[in-house]
């Protein structure tokens, strides 16, 4: 056959036709032709020349009668699809039913077209064409997303590892220097900064442990917080109960809200329990768009409220508030609350 190319096609077509009649082989390659569709066909009629054709050729097409003397199209269909899954399949009969080419269809064949009306068969096939090709795209574009987040991913681990690595080797330094430290005044600098260290530690972990970069689990990170540090610090008789619910924060805001909780709870441990026992009450939620961080006892002196107070870090808290614009309150008209931490929640869920 020698014809000029469809415009809608690059190269000539390599078709592979099933079907055991020459004369309707004729029938169909003068159908193509006559749409101007360059192909190079290849007709078998059993079914071992079908399977050494579909192994050994790559066809852009494959056309298939329904039934033949030895062989059927329904088989045929399922060799395709076993060792050449994607290749367009088109039965083309003299008779198929309408249960019958319902059937096909739901096997997995493309379409189909009756021997009567192979004026059809030239659309049919590059409809078939087209949309094998953008199944394809489909399918190479998927492929190129899946490498493109394997590769972020396995960057992402090795940030993540990278990243712990340092900060446990400034902890260890840090360690260092509060062993070689000369006097208390310094030992205390140093012990304050090792546990701001450990707590941007902990946010690290949190955000990064097998659940991405995306968001910030606030609430698993405060209760684990306040049970580390009850349990952490020698001397105290201090049960920590929680009212929280599940807050999640943008991954940005992680850290400072990480050193503010921090800050708070190193504070109340340190300076709000005078006999060193009682109860740390966290309640962490959202109402009304603004989320509330709260510590709260039964009660606290006002000793105790006073010493927590004075005793805050003001520089570090009031640069660590105006980053999440939020407000730190020392209620002195409830006894029971010691300190309100109120923020923006818009980007909170």
């Amino acid at each position: 056959m020698s014809v000029q190319a469809h415009p809608q096609l690059a190269s000539m077509l390599r078709i592979l036709l099933l079907e055991d009649s020459p004369l309707d082989a004729e029938l169909v390659s003068e159908a193509l032709a006559s749409a101007d569709l360059s192909v190079s066909m290849e007709r078998v009629d059993t079914a071992a020349d079908f399977t050494r054709a579909v192994q050994e050729g790559r066809w852009d097409i494959i056309l298939a009668d329904y039934r033949l003397p030895a062989f059927d199209g329904l088989s045929a269909l399922e060799i395709v699809q076993a060792r050449a899954p994607g290749t367009p399949f088109v039965f083309v009969s003299g008779a198929l039913g309408e249960e019958v080419a319902v059937e096909a269809l739901k096997r997995g064949a493309t379409d189909y077209v009756l021997k009567h009306s192979l004026d059809r068969l030239p659309g049919t096939v590059l409809r078939a064409l087209a949309e094998a090709r953008e199944r394809a795209d489909k399918r190479h574009a998927q492929d190129a997303l899946h490498a493109l987040l394997d590769r972020q991913t396995a960057l992402l681990h090795e940030l993540d590892h990278r990243v712990k690595n340092n900060l446990q080797l400034i902890l260890s330094l840090i360690g260092i220097e509060i062993r070689q430290a000369e006097d208390d005044q310094s030992r205390q600098v140093l012990g304050r900064m090792r546990e701001r260290m450990q707590a941007l530690a902990a946010a690290h972990r949190d955000l990064y442990d097998g659940k991405g970069a995306a968001r910030f689990d606030a609430s698993s990170f405060a209760k684990g917080l306040c049970q580390e540090l009850t349990a952490a610090i020698p001397g105290v008789r201090i049960v920590p109960e929680f009212e929280v619910e599940n807050v999640e924060v943008e991954a940005s805001k992680a850290a400072p809200i990480a050193l503010l909780f921090n800050e708070i709870v190193v504070n109340a441990l340190s300076h709000a329990y005078i006999e060193r026992h009682g109860k740390l009450k966290l309640t962490l939620r959202i109402r009304g768009g603004v989320l509330l961080f709260q510590l709260s006892d039964d009660a606290f002196s006002p000793d105790e409220k006073q010493a927590a107070q004075n005793s805050a870090s003001g520089t570090v808290l009031k640069a660590l508030s105006r980053q999440l614009d939020a407000h730190v309150e020392w209620p002195q008209g409830e006894p029971a609350t010691l300190v309100r931490i109120t923020m923006p929640a818009q980007d909170v869920s």
